[in-house]
């Protein structure tokens, strides 16, 4: 079913700019249609391009750094600081 439809709106667009919102807007499940971009492309029907986006919690993390690098940076060379401390510079 998913074949059919990508192939079907294909024939008419010149691309699917985002797998997921055409999945949704077909009332079709996005993991199908991906595995069906994947095989139609493997078949050299279609070619395909993966574009990464950044979650909200990537681009907070991008830009003010992770959790891990703040609870690092927290700890002072010595290597030691108080549970009370860490908290309140955490926090």
């Amino acid at each position: 079913m998913s074949e059919a439809a990508i192939l079907g709106f294909l024939q008419n667009n010149e691309s699917i700019s985002d797998s997921g919102q055409f999945a949704a807007e077909h009332n079709l499940d996005h993991e199908e249609v991906k595995n069906v971009i994947k095989s139609l492309q493997g078949f050299r029907y279609i070619e395909a391009k993966e574009t990464l986006v950044l979650t909200d919690d990537g681009k907070k993390y991008a830009a003010e750094g992770s959790p891990e690098i703040h609870f690092f940076s927290a700890i002072p060379e010595e290597g030691s600081i108080s549970k009370d401390d860490l908290e309140s510079f955490l926090s």
